[in-house]
């Protein structure tokens, strides 16, 4: 816990964001579980390697983003990052600009749970007017 865990925060944004898929997976618990807001059409829970693939897969399917750190720190057993995503969506090129949180948990050196809340109003208005768009739930 602590300064490495917060390493392995930074590893996984610098694979992330460079694109380096096998990097990312590297860095990934076999059992990872991912959450963000139902709400969203990319969001609901996903488990698992494959459900880490489905899940950023959907994202990216979805979104061209990017991610601004304001902080990073350890917070007890969790790495807390603050930022903002912004970019457009896919299908209908609206822009989007929102605060977020995503919040880690390491096990053994990788990724074990990552929580990710984003401001469902800003994304939810950047889709088809705003109406809300049914998430799902995946796993392995």
């Amino acid at each position: 816990m602590g300064h490495d865990d917060v390493a392995v925060v930074r590893a996984a944004y610098e694979a992330i964001n460079t694109g380096d898929a096998a990097a990312a997976v590297a860095l990934v618990h076999p059992e990872i579980t991912i959450r963000q807001s139902d709400k969203l059409p990319w969001g609901g829970s996903y488990r698992g390697l494959s459900g880490f693939r489905d899940f950023f897969g959907a994202v990216s399917a979805h979104l061209n983003s990017q991610v601004e750190h304001e902080a990073i720190y350890q917070a007890g057993d969790r790495v807390v990052q603050l930022g903002r995503t912004h970019g457009t969506l896919r299908g209908n090129g609206r822009p989007f600009d929102s605060r977020e949180v995503h919040i880690w948990r390491i096990s053994d050196n990788l990724i074990s749970t990552l929580e990710i809340y984003v401001e469902d109003e800003v994304f939810l208005a950047a889709l088809d007017g705003g109406r809300p768009v049914a998430g799902s739930s995946r796993s392995d």
